[in-house]
């Protein structure tokens, strides 16, 4: 029962496409006589007893070509100029092997008269049917999207749209579709002075985007939609920092390239939502062409660790829109990965059979073998750890045994199995490493440099900076604070950070994946590092308040091994870093001696199973310099 409307819609859709051959097949003979009769002014007879043989073979040939071209699959309300180029190319193909056939089955070629005459006609007779198709399917199509989905009583609000291009088209479209009787859109703001005046269906651009400020001053808009096909982040903060003292609700569209990455995400809709801070880095966000790169996970086993954390959940997200043969969902908590693995399956239901779920501590070598072994992959994302830095501050001996003893099983299980290539995600905490969980990731990116030279495994270091929504991130937790009345807690006026959000971060994982040469480091181009007290004042302006009038911030301190600032780099690697579009890559140096590295992290991770945290941060001096260098000098750490 729940097939058959599916059933009935291929046959509907296979009668209309046999009405179109036949149409099609009607157009060509007929054009063939009309073109006979225009170059001798009456039909003669002798011209189709000649091709008697061959009309039928043609007739037959020029359906399969048409058909070849898919001019029966279109769907006429979206047919454009391809559908006419189609019918065009497909008509000159027929034409060639009509007189082709026509010369060899009869023998007498058409004159050329004749030949030209009959392709301009079967050109206008059938790509004219099918204009006039397009026309009647559009015509149907808006009186449907005319009409609101839902009753809407209220008075409709008074909405400006700041877009650009073809963005703005794709944005009113939606406004009428989605939501019809809600908006009553007064007009367009567009920074390039040549639209100026022109009309978008209907709608006035009005001027150029800081035209906005005068409206709002004015009390004359109650809503903007803001739709970039490409965003300046700067800019986009301005306006929306804008609308919010004025108490005017913003909405964004999300830029038609994410639609693309993530179609499961519109279901067919251009979606509209509500701004949010992952929209005001003080930046244009990064977006990476997956498609490009992704070849080496189409067709591939992969297992993800963490996949249930905020970077692992969202790497599994891309890796299921690029077609792997079987994703492996590796991670701690079966809460987490029960919710991935159920949004997976209906999101991309072709994969859904072959997205596995697995409940497995890194740290167990007897589990990773077995999964490894059962399973194969053939790309592994090493996204599991301990990240929150207070707290591994407090459980030094957690950190170690998790991070690097876990890191290291997995590594080694990675070489043992085969694994073509493993990510490791690092963090900018790495650099010149002042607390313990940097100190791990440092270790961790020098666990998997050394490797470089002693497997066939390629191994290759992601480096983030601070990511944005992540969870325990400061994001959720400023917005909570504001939500509650709260005063926001930042730790120190001058704190900065690079930031980058969830799906930047996941995108450049991948990216990196792809990667040719082992051992290589990866860092996104994140701009300039962000105060956090500006962050903080951005989140309180985004719910309509004003900062220390209606939200107060405090400073509460650096919290335990906190810098003010992070670095992206060390010395060496700054010097020797290259960009690649919206990246750098750096052929990481190897710092410490992999025969030394091996003993110091077995004596570590012997100390840490003692769970004497004073005995491992006294251990990780040892390794690490500058760790040693912070211990002296910061009292806060426990000793």
């Amino acid at each position: 029962m729940i097939k058959m409307p599916i059933y009935r819609t291929r046959i509907a859709g296979f009668s209309a496409g046999l009405a179109l051959a036949l149409y099609d097949a009607c157009a060509i003979l007929g054009a063939t006589i009309l073109a006979i009769i225009l170059r001798f002014e009456q039909l003669r007879i002798i011209y189709l007893e000649q091709h008697a043989i061959s009309i039928p073979i043609v007739l037959t040939t020029s359906l399969l070509i048409f058909y070849y071209f898919r001019l029966y699959s279109y769907q006429w309300q979206y047919a454009g100029v391809e559908m006419l180029w189609s019918v065009l190319l497909a008509n000159i193909l027929a034409s060639i092997t009509g007189v082709f056939l026509q010369v060899h089955i009869d023998g007498v070629p058409q004159p050329r008269s004749i030949i030209i005459l009959t392709f301009l006609l079967t050109t206008l007779l059938v790509g004219g049917l099918r204009m006039v198709l397009r026309t009647i399917a559009t015509f149907v199509e808006k009186r449907r999207c005319d009409r609101p989905r839902q009753p809407w009583d209220g008075e409709p609000k008074h909405a400006v749209v700041l877009s650009s291009g073809q963005s703005v088209v794709e944005v009113l479209a939606a406004l009428t579709r989605e939501c019809a009787g809600r908006y009553q859109v007064i007009g367009i703001l567009d920074d390039d002075p040549q639209h100026h005046g022109s009309f978008v269906r209907g709608i006035k651009v009005l001027g150029e985007l800081d035209l906005l400020f005068d409206l709002l001053r004015r009390h004359l808009v109650d809503e903007v939609i803001i739709a970039f096909s490409e965003n300046d982040g700067v800019q986009l903060r301005d306006y929306v920092l804008a609308c919010c003292r004025h108490k005017v609700a913003v909405r964004v569209v999300p830029m038609i390239g994410k639609l693309l990455e993530n179609p499961s995400a519109s279901r067919g809709r251009l979606r509209v939502h509500n701004v949010s801070v992952e929209d005001l880095l003080h930046r244009p966000p990064v977006c990476l062409n997956l498609s490009e790169v992704g070849h080496y996970l189409s067709g591939a086993c992969v297992l993800v660790t963490g996949a249930g954390g905020s970077i692992g959940s969202e790497l599994c997200r891309q890796i299921a829109g690029l077609q792997p043969e079987r994703l492996i969902l590796l991670g701690h908590g079966e809460n987490s990965i029960f919710s991935i693995e159920n949004e997976l399956k209906f999101n991309f239901p072709k994969l859904a059979s072959d997205i596995v779920s697995v409940i497995c501590d890194v740290r167990d070598a007897d589990r990773l073998h077995y999964i490894m072994d059962q399973y194969r992959p053939q790309v592994l994302f090493h996204a599991a750890a301990h990240k929150h830095v207070p707290m591994m501050e407090r459980n030094a001996a957690e950190a170690v045994s998790n991070n690097i003893g876990g890191g290291r099983m997995v590594i080694r299980a990675a070489i043992e199995h085969g694994i073509e290539r493993m990510v490791q995600i690092s963090t900018d905490k790495a650099v010149n490493p002042s607390n313990v969980m940097g100190a791990t990731k440092f270790l961790c990116e020098e666990m998997v440099r050394a490797e470089r030279d002693r497997s066939h495994t390629k191994f290759i270091i992601v480096r983030f900076g601070n990511v944005l929504g992540s969870r325990g991130s400061v994001l959720p937790l400023f917005q909570e604070q504001v939500k509650q009345g709260r005063t926001l807690q930042v730790t120190h006026q001058e704190v900065r950070r690079y930031f980058m959000t969830i799906p930047e971060a996941a995108s450049l994982v991948l990216q990196a994946g792809a990667s040719k040469q082992s051992g290589n480091l990866y860092v996104l181009d994140m701009g300039k590092p962000v105060r956090i007290v500006d962050l903080a004042e951005d989140v309180i302006r985004l719910f309509g308040l004003e900062p220390y009038r209606d939200i107060d911030i405090a400073f509460c301190g650096l919290r335990e091994g906190e810098k003010l600032s992070e670095e992206l780099f060390f010395a060496p690697e700054k010097q020797i870093a290259r960009s690649l579009g919206r990246m750098f890559v750096v052929e990481r140096p190897q710092y410490i001696d992999p025969v030394q590295l091996d003993a110091a992290l077995d004596n570590l991770l012997a100390i840490a199973q003692t769970n004497d945290d004073r005995a491992v941060l006294d251990a990780l001096a040892e390794i690490i310099p500058s760790f040693a260098a912070h211990l002296d000098e910061e009292t806060a750490i426990p000793r």
